[in-house]
């Protein structure tokens, strides 16, 4: 399972990715080596549809491995399911019964819950997604009373083989900042400016050292980036931008820069002077239907060289984006909470917007760490609350979530 994982992602880069395989005593041993060093009980689960069943796979630390076939759940059905409900997330003026969440949950989670989530006490997943369901948005699954995402860490994994499992504590980060308000050859992004510059101004309030670097507009071109990655190492490289995963090879889905594009086969060739530990999209867009564009999104940390990187599924309005950025970095930058992972950073500003702390009104974005004043040209009318899952669940951790 995890070869033939391996080589989706191999034939679609066109190049070698991994020199050896593991077996799961030695992924078990990686869960607890990295359960020891963040505090955290995680297990790894495998689901790929099969054209009559649902194939899933549980690995724990303890190293047995648990398979389960859901016979009710073959690949044209499961797709269906998944693709319903991700245009009912999507459609965020309508009300949502939950149905197909509820569905996905009872095949997908249900048959470990009780036995081995609950019974090992696990909070964070690392989820493997096979051909139909690797969009599938994990954090709003639903049980019937809370969202998998008020329960535990989620990421999204290519296959475990092909993560680096490693952790280092995000408080001394140094960090990359880019991005654009307004393109030459795109649409606008006007509330980009008031990211990065919150970014820059929640890292200057923690106890970084380094300032951040910020290319911005007509700054944000690749040699400008590609001096800025060959003179200095950054844990963290932020893309405010358009990145469009499309049907078709690596070289048809791209990042937008002020002036050109980025497109994934230039990804691996980045002059790093060491790989980031986390890469930020906050503006992604994904071919929901189209195996292309999703190994290409699934994959984006393995083709940049990035432990970790965190994406959305579909084109979050500009000020939701905006809102969980903010508080996502207020999160992985806390001082109080040493052994935070990214994953954890994640959920927590995830579910603070499904349970209506962060909002905006009028002119601020009101959240718990205080209150952030918007430019006239942002501002809104009344309360804009974000609960639905449009907001919030398309936000994705790709690869490690430590």
């Amino acid at each position: 399972m995890e070869q033939r994982l391996e080589k989706e992602y191999e034939t679609f880069f066109n190049k070698n990715i991994a020199d050896s395989e593991q077996s799961s005593l030695e992924m078990a041993a990686i869960l607890a080596e990295m359960d020891e060093k963040t505090g955290t009980n995680s297990a790894v689960v495998w689901v790929m549809p099969e054209e009559k069943y649902l194939h899933l796979v549980y690995l724990s630390k303890k190293g047995e491995i648990i398979v389960k076939d859901i016979e009710d759940a073959p690949l044209n059905k499961i797709t269906k399911v998944v693709e319903d409900f991700y245009r009912e997330i999507e459609s965020v003026n309508s009300p949502m019964d939950l149905a197909q969440s509820k569905q996905l949950y009872k095949w997908i989670i249900e048959p470990y819950q009780k036995e081995f989530l609950e019974a090992e006490n696990i909070d964070n997943i690392l989820f493997c997604m096979g051909n139909g369901v690797r969009l599938l948005p994990l954090s709003a699954l639903y049980d019937g009373e809370k969202f998998l995402v008020e329960k535990y860490n989620i990421s999204r994994i290519p296959a475990f083989n092909l993560i680096n499992a490693k952790y280092e504590p995000m408080k001394n980060a140094t960090v990359l900042a880019m991005g654009a308000s307004k393109f030459l050859n795109n649409d606008p992004l006007p509330a980009v400016t008031l990211e990065i510059e919150n970014i820059d101004n929640r890292l200057q309030r923690s106890s970084i050292t380094s300032p951040t670097e910020i290319l911005l507009n007509e700054n944000f071109t690749l040699p400008n980036m590609q001096q800025q990655l060959k003179t200095n190492s950054f844990q963290i490289v932020h893309l405010a931008t358009h990145a469009n995963f499309n049907p078709g090879d690596v070289t048809d889905s791209y990042i937008q820069l002020w002036d050109d594009k980025l497109t994934l086969d230039q990804m691996s060739n980045m002059p790093w002077q060491n790989p980031p530990d986390l890469l930020v999209l906050s503006a992604c867009n994904t071919a929901l239907g189209d195996r292309d564009s999703q190994l290409g999104f699934t994959g984006i940390a393995l083709q940049s060289g990035v432990n970790s990187a965190l994406g959305t599924l579909w084109s979050v309005s500009d000020l939701g984006t905006f809102a969980l950025i903010t508080e996502f970095y207020e999160q992985l930058i806390n001082q109080s909470q040493t052994n935070l992972t990214k994953a954890e950073a994640l959920r927590q500003a995830q579910n603070l917007l499904l349970q209506g702390e962060i909002y905006f009104e009028d002119n601020r974005l009101i959240t718990p760490h205080g209150n952030i004043n918007l430019p006239e040209s942002l501002a809104v009318k009344g309360k804009v609350n974000l609960s639905h899952p449009f907001y919030w669940a398309g936000f994705t951790l790709i690869s490690s979530p430590w």
